[in-house]
């Protein structure tokens, strides 16, 4: 097995977007947070614990291993929890950029 065949894989793009999605998700939160003046050192850590470790990694590995082991309910398994990754961080970007409601936009529409 060579890593590039792996990576140009479902499962290997699965693990990237995944990535993606997360890098994505960490940098409009940071956006939003310092726009809101509600950022902390400590949500960094959090978001490392709860999106890298408790979700990209599982899915991860679930992919590494349905891929190297040819099972594709174990590559369909992934794909499902990517997919629910994907929306989970698509509501959360949206939450991150969105006017905060306090009269403020950010995005300006004139």
């Amino acid at each position: 097995m060579d890593i590039q065949d792996f990576l140009a894989s479902p499962a290997g793009l699965a693990i990237k977007g995944a990535l993606a999605a997360a890098f994505l998700d960490f940098a409009f939160g940071v956006f939003g947070a310092l726009r809101d003046g509600t950022f902390a050192i400590d949500a960094v850590a959090a978001f490392v614990r709860k999106h890298l470790l408790g979700r990209v990694l599982p899915v991860s590995i679930l992919a590494t291993v349905g891929y190297l082991s040819g099972d594709q309910v174990m590559i369909a398994a992934a794909a499902a929890a990517l997919t629910a990754y994907a929306a989970e961080t698509l509501a959360s970007i949206y939450q991150s950029i969105k006017p905060s409601g306090d009269g403020t936009d950010p995005i300006p529409t004139e």
